[in-house]
């Protein structure tokens, strides 16, 4: 056993956190990585004490060769593993300071780097902001190319895509889609693949009504203001067909209903989608917002109820409510009195 590893199988005070080295020759490294560079990791190990010994523990640096290094187990970290799974946009900060430190070993299998990444455009996307798109896009290109894990490309690319939409180069971003869609049979890659297919469209309408704010009384704009509405509605309800299983694309793409119907002024159809998302997938992150949205509504139109209304319209006429049966029944006994 080396030195190091008997040490530690010795008792050793822990680490803070430990990393563990698996090298190409079948030993262990064990410590904590502080830096990284494109042809050496540079770890921080304990160094042995006396038994019993009040001293507290110090460290050494040690330098191991990349090429020595076959997979790393990076030490757990509950902070980066809560913002991994509930990102917000006050987290871009902290996610960039990570991104920066992880960034080396980014092609290192089992290395969390990916997601870090890929998590970071996304919220750099959300912001609306065009220079926050621009570096969403390159940090997409980056994980895309390089990353460990073939899931971690696979949102890389599909995260692309949409960067590309956001920076104004829809029409190559909708090709890729387009080409995405006919060949993959993964649901989930299908689903992501129509959902930029529906922000293209929605966005074209979007400026469509802009440069022809009276388009109803233009025959040659109408047919494609058509078009474009039915294929963003069309495309993001998509989700929804596959009931209670990919409940964040479905209601993502509610939402994305909602601010077409809103868009197009059919403020019964906006509010109807914000209730499914609300009722069928309450517990989504885009739930609030909907509730949002409907709150922010006027009283008459939250009165809205498309589906009684719909029960309204099949039920019988009041004076038919009675079976005819009854009916003649009753009529003889008034005929005998």
């Amino acid at each position: 056993m080396k030195p190091l590893l008997a040490a530690l199988a010795l008792g050793l005070p822990a680490l803070h956190a430990q990393d563990v080295l698996f090298m190409k020759n079948g030993d262990k490294r064990v410590g904590q990585i502080v830096t990284a560079d494109a042809t050496t990791y540079r770890i921080q190990v304990p160094l042995p004490t006396p038994p019993g010994s009040q001293t507290p523990v110090a460290f050494a640096s040690v330098s191991i060769p990349r090429a020595d290094v076959e997979a790393i187990q990076f030490a757990p970290d509950p902070t980066l593993d809560q913002i991994l799974r509930n990102p917000a946009a006050t987290q871009i900060a902290e996610l960039k300071s990570r991104w920066t430190k992880s960034l080396p070993w980014l092609s290192i299998p089992k290395s969390p780097a990916g997601r870090i990444g890929n998590t970071l455009a996304s919220l750099l996307l959300k912001t609306g902001d065009s220079a926050d798109a621009a570096q969403s896009l390159d940090l997409f290109k980056q994980i895309e190319t390089a990353a460990w894990s073939e899931d971690d490309q696979m949102t890389a690319r599909q995260g692309r895509l949409r960067a590309m939409v956001a920076t104004g180069n829809a029409k190559d971003a909708v090709n890729e889609a387009e080409q995405l869609a006919a060949v993959t049979e993964d649901p989930a890659v299908l689903i992501e693949a129509k959902y930029i297919l529906a922000e293209a469209a929605a966005a074209s309408l979007k400026k469509l009504l802009a440069d022809n704010p009276r388009w109803q009384e233009d025959i040659n704009v109408i047919p494609e203001r058509n078009r474009l509405y039915h294929e963003a509605i069309d495309l993001y309800l998509y989700p929804s067909l596959f009931v209670g299983s990919e409940t964040e694309p479905a209601a993502r793409g509610l939402s994305g209903a909602v601010a077409v119907y809103t868009m197009v002024d059919e403020p019964r159809n906006a509010l109807e989608c914000a209730r499914d998302i609300t009722i069928i997938y309450p517990t989504t992150k885009f739930a609030g917002q909907a509730a949002g949205f409907i709150a922010s509504l006027p009283e008459s139109q939250r009165a809205i109820d498309p589906e009684k209304e719909a029960r309204d319209e099949q039920a019988p006429p009041a004076d038919q409510s009675t079976p005819k049966t009854q009916k003649s029944n009753e009529a003889g006994k008034q005929k005998e009195s």
